[in-house]
């Protein structure tokens, strides 16, 4: 079954890579946490989603999915690794300080992979080249070329200095901050961005009345 139409996920970190961290949700709070890449069609349906692959793509790597499952399931669980491999990367760099040499090999590896199978192709006749992947078979594998790409170039970017993490400390989804000021909170202000705000008037409204019996709902509690 196409579970793309039926699956719909946050696309806020203005960097693939991170919007990719950013699916194991609820990370901070260990009991809450929830995975949301279950299936190989869900990795796909992300990416499609995320921009990382055409619609085309999405096509080809469900049917291929379809016809070789084992290996499906073997893409996603390199995907699972992948994802926190990048995490710790990252993490280490809002934390200032060196990433897990192990991390680094394992994403060094990973990018070698995916660089190894990048072609040059013509923009338009006299216009120049670019460098991409179009297989002739869907490799199932294509669909993490992307967002080592995204994560390479970020981690040698002058934007790696705006990566921020929501303000929102049940939350922590990463994003890179490119909004003017570079002022930006939160992961998405209608969601951890009014969820901090109702907490605040909460807890200023039971402050002012010490015998008020008011119950915070469950989804603004920290």
């Amino acid at each position: 079954m196409d579970e793309e139409g039926s699956v719909k996920f946050q696309i806020i970190a203005g960097e693939i890579a991170i919007d990719f961290i950013n699916t194991l949700d609820n990370r901070a709070v260990p009991e809450r946490q929830q995975e949301l890449l279950l299936t190989y069609q869900h990795l796909i349906a992300w990416a499609k989603q995320a921009g990382a692959i055409s619609h085309s793509q999405y096509t080809g790597l469900h049917r291929q999915a379809e016809i070789r499952p084992d290996e499906a399931e073997a893409v996603l669980r390199g995907a699972v690794e992948l994802r926190e491999c990048l995490y710790h990367v990252m993490e280490s760099v809002l934390k200032k300080r060196p990433a897990p040499a192990e991390d680094l090999a394992a994403f060094s590896g990973i990018l070698g992979e995916a660089l190894s199978r990048v072609q040059m192709k013509p923009v338009r006749p006299g216009r120049g080249y670019r460098l991409d992947w179009d297989p002739e078979e869907p490799d199932l594998q294509s669909v993490l070329w992307p967002i080592v790409r995204s994560a390479s170039t970020l981690l040698t970017s002058p934007d790696l200095a705006y990566l921020r993490e929501c303000g929102d400390h049940t939350c922590r989804w990463m994003f890179v901050d490119r909004s003017k000021n570079h002022s930006r909170h939160w992961c998405d202000m209608k969601i951890c961005g009014n969820r901090m705000k109702a907490r605040k008037f909460y807890r200023r409204q039971r402050s002012a009345s010490h015998h008020s019996k008011e119950i915070v709902p469950e989804n603004l509690r920290d």
